[in-house]
């Protein structure tokens, strides 16, 4: 049985546009380079679940230089949180294709818990049978213990996935594992690849 795992950001969904950027950095009221590093600089704690939603703003705001106040937090993390909810439609009908023909199906995403719970919502989320997230692993890839554990709940060998993701270091840590992995640029491109990798392993 092949598995297909998946990553969330930039695969299932679009990453956030600079148009989210420009709205994030003029909430806190700052400009959007300055947003943009320190959104990233924390961004690793955050997905590790080491900070909640309100802690890593405030962290965030304390890099730029702001005292943020209680409703810019709370418009940051409705923004944030929207900005990663924008599907891509050319892999969610893909999901839903090999759903269709009866494929197991997972998500592997580095994920903070707000966005994780959001993503566990959304319709798409019925066709996987598991959503991995690394707030809940405490591990985030490309670290190989979380690959390790996300093959453990799937009950799964590495030779047994096929596993997709965007960045380039996180498909390099799956295939020195053993992963079957294939790096994202569009959806019509992982379709062929999808295809190809399955149509090998009959």
């Amino acid at each position: 049985m092949t598995w297909v795992m998946f990553d969330y950001g930039g695969v299932l969904c679009h990453p956030p546009s600079p148009e989210d950027l420009a709205l994030l950095a003029a909430a806190a009221g700052v400009g959007v380079p300055a947003l943009v590093e320190e959104y990233w600089g924390w961004r690793r704690a955050y997905d590790l679940a080491e900070l909640d939603a309100q802690e890593y703003w405030r962290q965030v705001g304390k890099g730029v230089g702001r005292d943020l106040s209680d409703a810019q937090v709370g418009a940051l993390i409705r923004l944030d949180r929207a900005s990663w909810l924008r599907l891509r439609a050319g892999t969610v009908a893909l999901v839903e294709d090999l759903a269709r023909a009866g494929r197991p199906l997972a998500l592997l995403s580095n994920a903070p818990d707000d966005l994780a719970d959001a993503i566990a919502r959304l319709p798409i989320a019925a066709h996987f049978g598991h959503l991995i997230f690394s707030c809940q692993l405490k591990l985030a890839k490309p670290d190989p213990e979380c690959y390790r554990r996300a093959l453990a709940m799937l009950a799964a060998k590495a030779e047994d996935v096929i596993f997709i993701d965007d960045r380039a270091e996180n498909v390099a840590a799956a295939t020195a594992l053993g992963l079957h992995s294939l790096r994202f640029t569009s959806s019509e491109g992982i379709r062929t690849a999808v295809a190809e990798r399955l149509d090998g392993r009959r």
